[in-house]
């Protein structure tokens, strides 16, 4: 009890914690016998006063917690992309640049292909297939390994925010690359339709996660190479608390992608539909991102740092 007024809850060592839980419980008990027998003596009334004291500090720190988690998602999550807006501007546009410079090399130098696509796609395109044919077959699992997949990357673009941000440039550079050179080898086969149809569904939510989880790494690399008015240490810690918010943000949207991936995207229903399900998504996100307001002093903190864009 001591340990827990002084400390947050959380910084209570586990062993102390559980030894008090367990005296707790044993005191309710006491506290029954003791109404029973003793109902006139003083020492009920202190033994229900260290309970209640005791109820508080364990159960209404849970409840605490519980409303500090749905205040993430409700008002700090959202709040911090609008923050970080030009920041998440540049991460897309970075992308964007590559898969257009993707498209075109492969378009003009075909070869560039095998770096890309590998042959068994290529064979299967040259049936007039997507590689793509054997998720719907296996939907449950493949969903799976598509939102671990997923994760990973995304993850690995915020993580090396902390290489001063170049690491983060770099995967979405590359992944900004392949995408274009894929699409390119699909037109080039003629399975561009088939491919953008694979793509639009699930794509409404899974680039955005990627390079939101982009900005949330040049949030890191902008905080050690532009300090701004305070140390770099302290800089450092206000943008890592701010770059695994907007990270962790992300992992909903990830998850909700790659069940679409692995049950719409490869389905037989038409295009126009699964175009339906990536723009309803979209829309249903960007009136998340846009109309969740509220006062919260994590969220609303000013970034410090300066910008890359």
């Amino acid at each position: 009890m001591k340990q827990a007024s002084r400390l947050a809850l959380h910084r209570v060592p586990l062993d102390s914690f559980q030894r008090g839980h367990m005296a707790y419980r044993q005191s309710i008990a006491d506290l029954a016998y003791a109404r029973m027998r003793f109902p006139d003596h003083p020492v009920v009334g202190q033994l229900e006063g260290l309970l209640a004291r005791a109820h508080s500090v364990i159960y209404q720190a849970r409840r605490a917690k519980r409303r500090d988690w749905l205040r993430f998602w409700r008002v700090t999550w959202p709040e911090l992309v609008r923050q970080e807006v030009r920041t998440i501007a540049a991460a897309t546009l970075l992308f964007l640049a590559a898969a257009v410079l993707g498209g075109l090399l492969t378009v003009q130098h075909a070869q560039l292909e095998r770096f890309f696509i590998s042959n068994d796609m290529r064979e299967a395109m040259r049936r007039g297939d997507l590689w793509t044919e054997g998720i719907t077959r296996m939907a449950p699992l493949a969903t799976s390994a598509i939102a671990t997949n997923n994760i990973s990357v995304t993850l690995t673009c915020w993580a090396l925010g902390v290489t001063f941000g170049l690491g983060t440039v770099w995967v979405l550079v590359m992944n900004g690359l392949m995408l274009g050179a894929i699409f390119a080898g699909c037109w080039r086969m003629g399975m561009h339709g088939p491919l953008a149809e694979f793509v639009v569904g699930h794509g409404a939510l899974e680039l955005p996660a990627i390079w939101i989880a982009s900005a949330a790494g040049l949030v890191l690399g902008r905080a050690m190479v532009f300090p701004g008015r305070y140390p770099r240490s302290v800089e450092m810690r206000l943008a890592a608390r701010r770059s695994v918010q907007l990270a962790a943000g992300t992992i909903p949207m990830l998850l909700v992608a790659a069940a679409v991936e692995g049950f719409v995207s490869p389905s037989q229903i038409p295009g126009g539909a699964k175009a339906a399900v990536g723009l309803a998504l979209a829309v249903l996100w960007l009136l998340y991102i846009l109309l969740s307001r509220g006062s919260d002093p994590q969220a609303a903190e000013p970034s410090r740092s300066g910008s890359l864009t």
